[in-house]
């Protein structure tokens, strides 16, 4: 059965032809009644094979033909550990493997490292010049590059034998390409491998930096260097602390480890970052690589409680002297100074976002604080103002995520709306429009749905179009598509701009009303009528002018500006332009604030507010509108009827964060500045949002052992007695912000371990949680750097675990001069689903069946239609021959027939013998009037109209015959 070109997926229905069949040939002889008999048989053949395709669809049929030809995909490995030459020859090789190959061939090509990518999928030739495809170097991921090919061959393309060559140095840090190529063979696919074989005789590289995680103030501690060196050599080691060099080491290595050790001591807490450098001495150097020649640590001399506080110091003077009064250190840093190292949170806990807008923030820096918020414990507290909440665009964000309360206000039925025009003249400075699309794209995502935007700009002969519809933001993503379609060209006139924007902004049923303009300035400005008409519709306009030909052109943008209550702005530099468009575009989040002046009513006494409630709270007049999450524990709420958060609060991973959408003493609460519980306030809430103190019974170990991190726990008692039984978990956070669970497990008296996969370089960040015998809790962090990518800790070539990948695959270990294209591989069979056709053709066929049974037709037409055809094809002479005997016979028979007519009938005689005297003799009246005798072929007459039917079809079929 092998060669069958038929296979089922669901063979057992083929069972149901025995019963369909049989009730087939049960039903046709009722339903054929009547037909000819050809026609009938004809009709139950169709039958017979609509139930034999109907039964094959549901035992789901397929075509099974054997594939042709070969399809080879070779993976390449183009991570950092391999030198770019020896890749490069392998690339070289490819190409000249592939040149020359059988028609029926196809060849693909994978680049991997850490990831992969198809940088030609299979093909019959591989035209290619060079390497297109951009992936992360920093890891060796055979595994995915094989799943990957698994996925290319699983395609329609590749149909005949399948080969993977696996061409790597066999350094693999990333998953289980053992494991990978197996499965791939038991699909049929064979794997092969060549090895790159190099190494680095003479590397030397620093191996470790051990650190103490934390040390107390003034305890001395050793900052230790390990040196790893494949030959006997003279090398410097410099030592940072910092970002400055406090000493430097020469010391002679010998072939394998060497220790190099640092005493430091201080006195300050705080957190002190080490950076080693590994110089090689001497006048012929024999070191190769430079990126594993530098390694990073850090550890943290714990002090007082610190707060880092992010805002504009002046704005905020009343919170910080109440906070300095309250013995709460505060480290005060611009929005756009917040520290980017995640190991610096070590040292705070809690931080304070005071009235600072999301765009003064950056997307990396609040993913940042989201993960160091999450799982690092720090608290966080967000300060209301006119750029904080859904007023400073924070709708949407990863801070968004960490708050008790949504910037999508939901328990009101009615919120004012805002609306936005944008007007586009931006052809003329480079790369104009592409700014002009992303800052616009930017200023949308930065509305809620409910408020309404346009975008305006000159279309050419077009004139002044609507790029973007005056409407809602419903649809943000269809916005962006159409600003991403604009062309701006160069306006000649604000003119007919303006006044289509101006009377969509009119007309809009908003609160907040703003137009924003970037242009060079040169076009012709509105008059001054004009001017007033936005003056008296609340209309403000911000114009942003960058490429001005000329101080008039600056002149007419500032004076659009300042008539209308908006902002000027002169740009050089384009990469402002996407803050500047944030900023304005929030102007018409406006509506969001409720400046009503109200006494804040309290729902719950919860612990930041415990003791301050009876002194009774001063009046509000504003805050920021927000709605508070289903989990939040609500203290503090504004005024009937709308009851919208002041002071909410809750727990959020391992941290406990709060949100004030009042300000910190500015004009929505200069009555709290003098207030008695004004400091008790903000020192309770802070002191209840911060992250508790690390456990001082906790001793650290951490290290890197090529790309696994290890950290090792003592937990000892204050008697000195070790803790056994331990149950410890925690947050590990990954230098790109990324987030997994890990957990202990105890390998000795009060030691516990765990590792994790530490693949990157930078900062690994994790916060313990441990919990003993009694239910007692506590909880301790610490951090690791991994200082560069394990690649560059490889210094020759895996042979062996190429090898075992081959043989696992049952595959060959192949040289530069094997063919690759080897014919030798079991080869696949094409399978195609068949039931669809044939369920399309049982449709058609279906109704050939019904007319088959319910008209009555004769083949005798059919028949006598190819005898004719049969004599017109004879010879001519046999056609005359038979002409002249038919003819001659139907003369005979003619002729028979006359003479039968023509003979006179019998006259009977009288014999007067014959009758006796007294006997009566008929008269000529009585012979006339006797009875005829019926003849033998007399048939009865019918009697009904079934009877009469089937007498008319017998006496066709008769005359048929007689002709």
């Amino acid at each position: 059965m092998e060669n069958f070109p038929f296979e089922f997926g669901r063979p057992w229905w083929l069972l149901a032809a025995i019963p369909a069949l049989w009730w087939t040939f049960a039903i046709a002889k009722r339903s054929l009644a009547g037909q000819a008999p050809g026609w009938a048989r004809f009709a139950l053949i169709l039958r017979v094979f609509l139930v034999i395709l109907l039964v094959a669809a549901l035992a789901d049929v397929r075509s099974s033909l054997k594939g042709e030809g070969l399809t080879v995909f070779f993976l390449l490995d183009r991570s950092a550990s391999i030198p770019m030459e020896y890749s490069d020859n392998a690339y070289r090789w490819i190409e000249e493997r592939a040149k020359d190959i059988d028609p029926d061939d196809r060849v693909g090509l994978i680049v991997y490292g850490r990831d992969a990518g198809i940088e030609r999928d299979a093909a019959p030739r591989l035209r290619m010049t060079h390497i297109e495809s951009v992936i992360d170097r920093d890891a060796t991921n055979t595994e995915g590059a094989l799943l990957l090919a698994q996925a290319a061959l699983s395609s329609s393309n590749a149909t005949g034998g399948k080969r993977v060559v696996v061409i790597s140095d066999g350094n693999s840090n990333v998953g289980d390409e053992v494991l990978a190529a197996r499965n791939l063979a038991l699909s049929g696919v064979v794997v092969d491998v060549l090895p790159i074989d190099f190494s680095y005789p003479q590397e030397i590289l620093i191996d470790s930096l051990g650190i103490p995680a934390e040390v107390h103030p003034e305890e001395p501690y050793v900052v230790s260097v390990v040196v790893h060196s494949e030959v006997a050599t003279r090398a410097e080691v410099h030592l940072y602390e910092n970002d400055e060099k406090v000493e430097t080491k020469a010391v002679d290595l010998v072939k394998g480890k060497t220790r190099v050790q640092f005493p430091r001591q201080h006195t300050e807490a705080g957190r002190y970052r080490y950076e080693a450098r590994l110089f090689e001495l001497g006048d012929s150097p024999v070191d190769t690589l430079a990126r594993n020649n530098v390694a990073y640590g850090f550890t943290v001399i714990r002090g007082e409680s610190r707060v880092l506080f992010v805002g504009h110091e002046e704005e905020h003077r009343p919170l910080l002297d109440a906070l300095a009064s309250s013995r709460i250190a505060v480290e005060v840093v611009a929005p756009d100074n917040v520290p980017q190292d995640s190991e610096m949170y070590f040292f705070y806990d809690s931080i304070i976002l005071a009235n600072v807008a999301a765009y003064e923030l950056g997307v990396d820096t609040q993913r940042l604080l989201h993960g160091v918020v999450k799982n690092l414990g720090v608290g966080l507290i967000m300060v209301g103002g006119p750029d904080s909440f859904g007023a400073g665009g924070y709708r949407g964000t990863q801070i968004e995520k960490l708050l008790p309360v949504d910037m999508e206000v939901k328990q009101r039925k009615t919120i004012p709306n805002g609306a936005l025009v944008m007007i586009l003249h931006t052809c003329e400075f480079q790369n104009g429009n592409m700014w002009a699309k992303r800052i616009a794209v930017r200023a949308v995502e930065t509305l809620t749905r409910e408020d309404y935007v346009g975008v305006l700009s000159w279309g050419g002969m077009g004139g002044d179009t609507w790029g973007v519809p005056f409407q809602q933001a419903k649809d943000k993503a269809g916005i962006a598509n159409l600003i991403r379609k604009l062309q701006p060209a160069d306006m000649q006139s604000f003119v007919p701009t303006m006044n289509l924007g101006f009377k969509a902004l009119k007309n809009a049923p908003a609160v907040q009303k703003h137009m924003i303009i970037i242009s060079d300035g040169d076009p012709i400005p509105p008059n001054k009528a004009a001017m007033q008409q936005f003056v008296d519709e609340k209309i403000s306009v911000t114009t942003i002018c960058i490429g001005p030909h000329g101080a008039g052109d600056t002149g007419k943008m500032k004076k659009i500006a300042l008539d209308t209550g908006g902002r000027y702005y002169f740009v050089e530099d384009p990469e402002e332009l996407p803050g500047i468009f944030m900023r304005e575009a929030l102007h018409v989040r406006r509506n969001l604030i409720n400046e009503e002046t109200f006494t804040p009513a309290i729902v719950i006494e919860t612990p930041p507010i415990r003791g301050i409630a009876d002194i009774g709270f001063p009046l509000l007049h504003g805050y920021v509108i927000t709605s508070p999450k289903p989990t939040a524990e609500i203290a503090l709420v504004s005024h009937e009827p709308h009851h919208d958060p002041i002071l909410a609060h809750w727990r959020y991973g391992l941290a406990r964060t709060a949100a004030v959408t009042a300000d910190s003493g500015g004009r929505w609460s200069s009555d709290w500045v003098g207030w008695a519980g004004y400091e008790p306030f903000w020192a309770q809430l802070i002191r209840y949002v911060s992250k508790k103190g690390g456990d001082e019974l906790f001793r650290v170990e951490r290290t890197i052992e090529g790309d696994r991190g290890r950290i090792i726990v003592d937990a000892i008692d204050a008697e000195g007695s070790y803790l056994d039984n331990l149950e410890i978990g925690g947050r590990l956070l990954d230098p790109k912000m990324g987030e997994q669970e890990v957990s202990f497990q105890q390998i000795g008296p009060g030691r516990y371990e765990t590792q994790f996969a530490a693949r990157r370089s930078g900062s690994y960040l994790l916060s313990l949680e441990y919990k003993d015998e009694t239910g007692t809790e506590g909880h301790h962090q610490t951090g690791i750097n991994v200082s560069y990518s394990p690649e560059f800790r490889h210094l020759k070539s895996d042979r062996d675990k190429l090898e075992e990948l081959a043989a696992a695959a049952q595959g060959r270990v192949l040289s530069y001069q094997d063919d690759p294209f080897d014919p030798n591989v079991p080869y696949h069979y094409q399978r195609t689903p068949l039931w669809e056709m044939i369920l399309n053709l049982v449709v058609l066929l279906f109704f050939i069946d019904v007319f088959c049974r319910r008209v009555m037709l004769s083949l005798e037409p059919a028949k006598r239609a190819v005898a004719w055809l049969r004599l017109r094809r004879q010879p001519k002479e046999a056609e005359s021959t038979e002409t002249m005997t038919a003819l001659l016979q139907r003369h005979q028979t003619v002729r028979t027939e006359t003479t039968k007519r023509e003979r006179p009938k019998e006259i009977p005689t009288f014999d007067p013998t014959e009758h006796a005297e007294g006997t009566p003799q008929a008269g000529p009246s009585d012979v006339a009037k006797a009875p005829p005798k019926p003849t033998p072929d007399a048939a009865p007459k019918p009697t009904s109209f079934t009877d009469r039917l089937l007498q008319a079809k017998k006496k066709a079929r008769e005359d048929l015959d007689d002709e």
